[in-house]
């Protein structure tokens, strides 16, 4: 990198129907760099990540959660957004999200 170019911060994108978890997230990402952009739905989040493909997106999942599988799968069905990291956001497991390669980690 020469000396007059500028990195470009990281870019999350955060998938969350609630929105004091939302800013808490994003307050946290910020902090660490990031730019963050934020989406209350599932349709909004994929046509947000294909407009301008964030670095990860951070999707919340479980009982009455704004992602989900079907988000995934639409993400993953796309060559815009197929490369797209996703962390999942949840105190709550969902199997059918094994069926998709995913795994549960226990922090963030």
């Amino acid at each position: 990198m020469s000396p007059t170019s500028v990195a470009r911060p990281a870019t999350a994108l955060i998938l969350n129907d609630d929105p004091g978890t939302t800013a808490a997230h994003a307050r946290r990402l910020e902090e660490e760099g990031y730019r963050v952009t934020k989406a209350s739905d599932a349709a909004t989040a994929l046509t947000l990540a294909k407009q301008s493909p964030p670095n990860v997106i951070f999707v919340h999942v479980g009982r009455g959660g704004s992602g989900g599988s079907s988000f995934i799968q639409a993400l993953r069905s796309n060559d815009l957004t197929r490369h797209i990291r996703v962390v999942l956001l949840s105190n709550y497991y969902d199997r059918s999200l094994e069926r998709l390669g995913l795994t549960a980690h226990e922090s963030w």
